[in-house]
Formats: structure tokens, C-alpha cells, sequence
């Protein structure tokens, strides 16, 4: 069986996108090691050359980014074959989706591959992308698996009619349906008003990487950032949006500061940013409390969790986020909202705290409980790092179960 795996960001090394989808690659990655011919195909917009590429902001974008056609990545093959462009878009007849199929049919067609229902599948990440990619699979005729993640279920079927109209199509002729959680599916068949069936895929965690540090390693690594000795670090890592609570987590902070708490904040964060870092760390004070590392390669992010001592993601909305599962099997004691599947992971008050979202007052509480209580935050780490080691699952456990799924479609 082929696996032909459609994702909706991959990693490429350039700034901004080096954590672009990491955690498809981390699956990818472990299909492979059970024994899945998986290929990757990223498609990306065609862009004339330079200095022509300048004349529109989309071309000038692509341009330096600069995919190849293409390329190899820790170990796995990514094509990136070129969707038409054309500016304005009134010369262009075919919408978005057609450009995309169409991109793909003429990808197979010139590298003269043939497609069978019974040998390969089209699998993809997030809805959005999985309509299009559904759509050339059914060209082809082979299956599809989707996989939701999130916001493709929390957010984007809501947007418009048009979404949900392509969401519900999406959702119900996939041949297989997967979610990061439980909640995820239940919550699309509710949408929907269907009981579809779907698995529930685990985002898994490579136990061996992420873990746990001594206390001597503890105290090296924040003598390397030049954070005092007697603070407590405090981490948050996701993209740079409001979305992930990062001003509810700076406006805690400041009731933190009037007790004298011992803390500094470790931010590393992704993408264009929806705010200034530095302007609202300013604005409250909170400077000589603060480290912005910005965006950290993925080789180099067990270290930036091992010199952690309390992990704080109070996200607005997720679905299971990837974070919090690091964060858990490095041994560290989690704060994190009840949303999405978070209830999934964490258990209240025994391996982390759940809060309510949008909270800068149960943020400080708990963050305070946990400065102030050396023997529970010991106590949430080592249950957290427990519970990802012999209940939630290795990334080459979760990713065993996804293949035997692919399989057993691929024999139906």
C-alpha cells in the first residue's frame, strides 16, 4: 500500500517556518517506521521570476520562500509541485480547489504514476485542505482518510455556509475518519447531525527526546539564558496569537509581581505575531521577569522544556495541543484551559490544573498554588511524565494503530 500524505504546513528551514507542521511529519515519521510507502506532495503556488515576482505580493512571497520542486526532510521525500497563480485573479477561470486538483492530477500524470483504489491512498491533515484533496481522490478513485486537528472542526466549518457546506461534504465521504481526540469527532458528527464512525489517532509524543531533566541539568540550562537561580521558569510555547492566551498570561503575571513571586517567563512562539512581545511585557513591567526565544528549531525544544519548572498554555480553543503532551512527558507540571480535548489529557488537581479560558485570575491562582507548592508541582510532573510513558501512548504505538487502520482500508 501507498500512502500519498497531503499536509496542510510542513517544515521547510526558514524562518517562521522551520515548526511548520512538525507534528505531521512526527506521524509521517512513524508510519514509515512501521513499514508505510509514504510519500509527501505540499503543493505551493507558482510564482513568476525575479524581478517580475515583485509585482504582487503572493508571487514576491513564494518567491522567497523559494520551495524546490523537489526535496528531502529528515528522511522523507516532499514534492512541491506548482498551483497556477496567475494576477489578477480575474484572468484566472478555475477557482482555488479546481487549481488544486487539477495541480495534482498533472503532478501523477508527468511523473507517470498510476493510481489503484486497491494499492494507495490519499491522506490528509486538517478539513480545509482535505476538501480539495478528497475531491482529486475521488478523480482518481482511490480512497481517502482525513484527520482533523482543531480549528478545522471548533472554527472553520462555522465561518460561512459556503465552509459548512464543504465541511459537511468532507466529513462524510471520507472512507476514514480520524481525530486527535475524542471530543473532535464527536463534536464534527454533532455538526453534522450524522453518528459517522471515525478513530481517535493520538498526537503521540517521541518519549525519548522529550523528558525529563536532573536538577543539575535543570540549573545549567537556566544559567546558559541567564535567568537568576532562585526564579521559577515559567513556559508557554504556540503560535504568536491572542488565540493561545498569551495576554491573559502577561496580565497574570502582574499579580504574580505584586506578591514577590519568584518566576520568569520563557516565551518561544511561531508565525507572524498578532501583537508586539516586547510592548505588552513593557507595558506592565514585567521586562527583568521575561525571555523571548521567538522561534526554536524542533531539534532544539527539549532543552527549552527540560529548564522549565511549570508549563502555562491558557489557550482560547484547541483541539489536543501537541505542547501539552511535550510538556507532560519532559516531567513537567501542566497548566492548561478545559478546552477541546484537553480534558482527554490532563486530570484535574492529579497529573496538571485545568482552567477556565479567558482568565487572567485563574491563570495567577494557579500559577501561584504551584510556585508556592514545591511538593505539588512534583507531584503534577511525575504523574504527567507517568501518564504519557504508560497510558497515552509512544509515537511509534499511535502511530502502529493509524497504520493498521490505513491497511485494513486500503483490504476493503
Amino acid at each position: 500500500m501507498r500512502i500519498w500524505a497531503f499536509p496542510s504546513i510542513y517544515p521547510f528551514p526558514t524562518p517562521g517556518l522551520t515548526y511548520n507542521g512538525i507534528f505531521a511529519h512526527r506521524q509521517y515519521k512513524g508510519l514509515i517506521e512501521n513499514g508505510a510507502e509514504l510519500q509527501v506532495i505540499y503543493p505551493v503556488f507558482w510564482h513568476p521570476p525575479y524581478p517580475l515576482s515583485v509585482l504582487h505580493h503572493e508571487w514576491d512571497t513564494a518567491q522567497k520562500t523559494g520551495f524546490p520542486l523537489e526535496r528531502e526532510y529528515d528522511g522523507i521525500k516532499i514534492y512541491h509541485p506548482r498551483m497556477p497563480n496567475i494576477k489578477p485573479n480575474r484572468f484566472v477561470k478555475k477557482d482555488k480547489s479546481e487549481r488544486f486538483v487539477d495541480t495534482v492530477v498533472k503532478f501523477f500524470s508527468d511523473k507517470n504514476i498510476q493510481l489503484h483504489r486497491d494499492t494507495d491512498i490519499f491522506y490528509s491533515q486538517w478539513l480545509p485542505n482535505s476538501y480539495n484533496v478528497q475531491k482529486a481522490a475521488q478523480l482518481f478513485g482511490v480512497r481517502s482518510a482525513i484527520i482533523a486537528i482543531g480549528d478545522d472542526i471548533a472554527l472553520w466549518p462555522h465561518a460561512s455556509n459556503t465552509h459548512m457546506q464543504m465541511f459537511r461534504q468532507t466529513w462524510e465521504e471520507a472512507d476514514m475518519r480520524f481525530a486527535f481526540a475524542d471530543y473532535l469527532g464527536h463534536e464534527a458528527n454533532k455538526i453534522i447531525g450524522k453518528d459517522l464512525p471515525f478513530d481517535v489517532v493520538r498526537s503521540a509524543v517521541n518519549s525519548d527526546f522529550f523528558k525529563p531533566a536532573s536538577e543539575a541539568e535543570k540549573k545549567e540550562l537556566k544559567k546558559q539564558y541567564k535567568i537568576p537561580e532562585d526564579r521559577l521558569v515559567i513556559l508557554n510555547i504556540g503560535t504568536a496569537s491572542k488565540r493561545k492566551g498569551w495576554i491573559e498570561l502577561f496580565d497574570a503575571l502582574i499579580e504574580l509581581k505584586k506578591t514577590n513571586s519568584p518566576f520568569h517567563l520563557v516565551a518561544v512562539h511561531t508565525w507572524k505575531p498578532e501583537f508586539d512581545f516586547a510592548e505588552e511585557i513593557s507595558k506592565r513591567g514585567l521586562q527583568d521577569y521575561f525571555l523571548d526565544l521567538g522561534e526554536v528549531p524542533p531539534g532544539a525544544l527539549d532543552k527549552i522544556y527540560q529548564m522549565a519548572d511549570i508549563f502555562c498554555l491558557p489557550s482560547h480553543a484547541e483541539g489536543m495541543a501537541n505542547v501539552v503532551i511535550e510538556a507532560m512527558s519532559c516531567g513537567l507540571p501542566v497548566i492548561t484551559t478545559s478546552v477541546g480535548g484537553h480534558r482527554e489529557l490532563v486530570a484535574n488537581e492529579q497529573n496538571g490544573l485545568l482552567i477556565p479560558p479567558h482568565s487572567a485570575g485563574h491563570i495567577a491562582d494557579a500559577l501561584g498554588r504551584l510556585i508556592d507548592n514545591a511538593e505539588l508541582r512534583n507531584k503534577l510532573g511525575k504523574n504527567a511524565h507517568e501518564f504519557i510513558l504508560t497510558e497515552w501512548g509512544s509515537a511509534a504505538k499511535c502511530t502502529k494503530v493509524l497504520y493498521s487502520k490505513l491497511t485494513g482500508l486500503s483490504r476493503m
